[in-house]
């Protein structure tokens, strides 16, 4: 029992490192490629999904901005989490 606590304890442990790491990431990402143009409350609220298929449309130059942007599709799914999550 005691191991089975530990194991969870030490996954949880884990998954809040990663968590606020990839937020960490993202808001640093946010304020290098974004925040220039966009205030967060542009995004907030807006499905993640949403938010990623429009910047997907952005780096594939699908959608004209005004600079270019080059993502990884990580980048993109966790920048997308992170904007839509914004308040």
């Amino acid at each position: 029992m005691r191991s089975s606590i530990a194991t969870m304890s030490l996954i949880c442990a884990a998954a809040c490192i990663w968590t606020g790491t990839a937020r960490a990431d993202s808001q640093a990402l946010y304020d290098k490629e974004c925040s220039r143009c966009h205030e967060l409350a542009d995004f907030a609220g807006r499905p993640a999904a949403q938010i990623e298929d429009k910047i997907k449309a952005v780096v594939n130059g699908t959608i004209k901005h005004k600079r270019k942007l080059t993502l990884s599709d990580e980048q993109i799914k966790e920048l997308s989490a992170y904007l839509s999550a914004a308040k």
